[in-house]
């Protein structure tokens, strides 16, 4: 795979820049701490203290599952610090895929069993409840507290206007998810996407054929090249 973006992430060095499967990334914004500080304060508990979220990352069919702790915020609640922990990574075909979504989340009948009197979730009770937070994933069973994947750029236009411009892939070098992401993993997931996409499409181009067509597209004339038809004079 080969990508096509100014901008650059901690995978890009695996690309190959002669390779016919093309990642066009032009959409892509640098996903800083300070943006993903900001994503979590919409999404934050609404007590001055720490808190925590499941931050959950999938690529076509393949996931993966962190635990965001916020370590500190300011008098306004607003997030400037945060921890990050890695919980599992997983793939589920069952799922439709994506290119990239990257959402924080939250699960109401778990909160309960696995967040501290501190408003943290504990790392250990989200790994024995994980199954069933799998299953729940699988099934769309939680909420979006925030989306990670979009961030609203804002330019200066003409007459003092202002030009808005929304992004929608992610680089995740800088917030600190790349330090527990695999780039073969990440790399390999983008393209299974390109892959899988590029196949579905020529199934379905496939299946709109019609005979008339596969004669026409090996060389043959459907009135004279098969038997029962009338043959052309000499």
């Amino acid at each position: 795979m080969r990508i096509i973006d100014k901008n650059k992430d901690f995978y890009d060095y695996l690309q190959n820049p002669t390779d016919n499967i093309v990642f066009d990334r032009r959409d892509s914004f640098l996903l800083t701490k300070e943006i993903f500080c900001d994503n979590l304060r919409y999404s934050r508990c609404y007590q001055s203290r720490n808190c925590s979220h499941l931050m959950l990352l999938q690529i076509c069919n393949t996931f993966w599952l962190f635990l965001i702790n916020i370590i500190k915020t300011n008098d306004y609640g607003n997030v400037l610090d945060y921890e990050i922990d890695f919980i599992n990574t997983w793939k589920d075909y069952d799922k439709k895929r994506v290119l990239i979504n990257l959402n924080s989340i939250s699960f109401d009948k778990l909160l309960l069993r696995i967040v501290n009197k501190q408003g943290f979730y504990r790392k250990e009770s989200i790994l024995s409840y994980f199954d069933e937070i799998k299953a729940d994933i699988k099934h769309g069973n939680y909420r979006v507290d925030a989306d990670f994947t979009k961030y609203t750029q804002f330019k200066n236009g003409k007459n003092y206007s202002y030009i808005y411009e929304e992004k929608h892939i992610p680089l995740l070098k800088a917030c600190g998810l790349a330090n527990y992401i695999d780039p073969v993993e990440i790399f390999c997931s983008f393209e299974e996407y390109f892959s899988l996409e590029k196949t579905s499409q020529e199934k379905t181009e496939a299946l709109g054929t019609t005979n008339t067509d596969k004669i026409e597209m090996h060389g043959f004339d459907k009135k004279i090249s098969f038997r029962g038809k009338s043959r052309q004079k000499v």
